[in-house]
């Protein structure tokens, strides 16, 4: 049996991701007004007064929950697709996408389903920072401007069909992505 002394604690960091992992699973499963802090705390196998230590409220902690699902992954998938001719960035950003959306369906679809409370929140509208986040990308693979509005109409219906059409196969998302890149290619002269 372990000496509680030789225990190693946790960083601050990692009992953020922690509380964070803990308050997703419990959001995810009463939503944001039926969820507590202390039912956050609970899952996390922490006292509300460790939660407070790392965040004040529980809306930060429900929007520093869906960040990374959010943007973080977003803007890494472009910075790691630097240098790809734009057919591969475009599919190497799109199956990045849906695979998230696949593996996190169920907090995607809170996030959707709480849209009007982030308003509220006053957080940033996250629907319009991914658009600018995929215009920018469109813009430098070289989607024409008058094609635009239908290559991101085309991409982000592509992405939300994953929140209510789960396939976590990796041949079946690949495969998916060639049909709808080889489209854009051939309708938006890439």
């Amino acid at each position: 049996m372990a000496n509680k002394g030789s225990q190693k604690r946790m960083t601050k960091e990692d009992r953020a991701k922690q509380i964070l992992d803990a308050a997703m699973t419990v959001f995810v499963e009463k939503g944001f007004n039926g969820t507590t802090t202390l039912e956050i705390a609970e899952a996390a196998g922490i006292s509300e007064v460790t939660l407070f230590r790392h965040f004040s409220t529980k809306q930060e902690i429900f929007l520093e929950g869906i960040k990374p699902i959010l943007y973080s992954t977003l803007e890494e998938s472009i910075k790691t697709s630097n240098g790809m001719k734009p057919k591969e960035k475009l599919e190497y950003i799109l199956y990045e996408r849906i695979r998230l959306i696949s593996n996190n369906h169920k907090v995607i679809r809170l996030i959707l389903m709480e849209a009007p409370l982030l308003s509220e929140l006053g957080s940033e509208n996250f629907i319009e920072k991914i658009l600018v986040i995929l215009k920018d990308m469109l813009k430098e693979i070289g989607i024409p401007d008058e094609n635009e509005d239908s290559a991101l109409r085309l991409l982000m219906g592509t992405i939300l069909s994953y929140v209510f059409i789960n396939d976590t196969s990796e041949e079946s998302i690949k495969s998916y992505v060639n049909k709808i890149t080889s489209l854009m290619v051939h309708n938006f002269s890439l």
